[in-house]
């Protein structure tokens, strides 16, 4: 199994890192808003369940420019980090004291796997399985428990900053996958989506 997570996005010196400073209640808070948006992922698939046979196969697979992820990539790695890392990684940092970890990029993590021969449903099918395991693995640990530490390509984070990291990694990943979602025609009309 895999011991990296998917790669850090390289965040500023502002983004989140810890949560040590905040307050019991503040702390909470946070938390929610981070389930909540982890499990935006799983909502958000499912309303592209009801659009994505509109897509055509050819924009599916299709890398632009030779060297991006295809779509249904895009969506394969963010299953694969979430089952080969996401979750082994929170279990980990529960096991050990601060363990450090290198990051893999999306596009060594793609090549581990033929998405492109997948259908994109199952790996839609595949996101929400895998995320709905990461919300559910980040929900049962105590509170106590999201102040444990992992080292992350030199950045100690606790499971809130890891929470963000894979927050922001989603976010670029979806607009991403939405500027290639625009290139197709998801209606019945003639016409493009307007842009």
């Amino acid at each position: 199994m895999p011991e990296t997570p998917s790669a850090d996005p390289s965040p500023d010196a502002s983004s989140l890192t810890t949560a040590a400073h905040l307050d019991d209640a503040a702390a909470a808070q946070l938390r929610e808003a981070q389930l909540d948006q982890l499990q935006y992922l799983v909502d958000e698939v499912e309303a592209l369940k009801a659009v994505i046979g509109k897509v055509p196969e050819a924009l599916q697979r299709d890398k632009p420019m030779g060297t991006e992820l295809s779509l249904r990539e895009l969506y394969g790695v963010l299953a694969q980090a979430d089952e080969e890392t996401h979750v082994p990684l929170v279990e980990r940092m529960m096991a050990t004291d601060t363990p450090t970890i290198t990051p893999t990029n999306d596009e060594a993590r793609a090549a581990e796997a033929d998405w492109n021969d997948t259908p994109m449903r199952t790996i839609l099918a595949e996101v929400q399985r895998a995320r709905t395991a990461l919300v559910e693995t980040l929900h049962a640990l105590p509170a106590t428990d999201w102040t444990r530490t992992v080292s992350l390509s030199g950045t100690t984070r606790d499971v809130y900053g890891l929470a963000h990291v894979i927050i922001q990694r989603d976010a670029d990943l979806l607009r991403t996958a939405g500027y290639r979602l625009h290139e197709s025609h998801l209606t019945d009309r003639d016409e493009d989506l307007p842009k």
